[in-house]
């Protein structure tokens, strides 16, 4: 018996819907329909009826057109941004 050579392909998916869309930008599903409704994000694509995604390289273009921060992430980072 020989051992059949495999290869395994690991890749980013090419589509997401807005659940997924909405967790690999760290955000809640209403901030993706937010962020489409202002223009910010590009809409959704149609994949069939009733079902719609986002081409994943669209969200990582999004993802690397955003701005710099100076905030710091993690807790008490809105309680330091409204301090006078």
């Amino acid at each position: 018996m020989s051992k059949a050579n495999s290869t395994i392909i690991q890749a980013p998916p090419l589509m997401v819907d807005r659940h997924h869309a909405a967790a690999a930008l760290g955000v809640s599903d209403g901030t993706v329909e937010s962020l489409v409704r202002s223009g910010d994000l590009p809409p959704p694509r149609r994949i069939s009826p009733g079902r719609t995604g986002w081409l994943w390289r669209e969200l990582q273009e999004f993802a690397e057109t955003r701005p710099v921060s100076n905030a710091l992430p993690g807790p008490g980072r809105r309680a330091a941004a409204s301090a006078p």
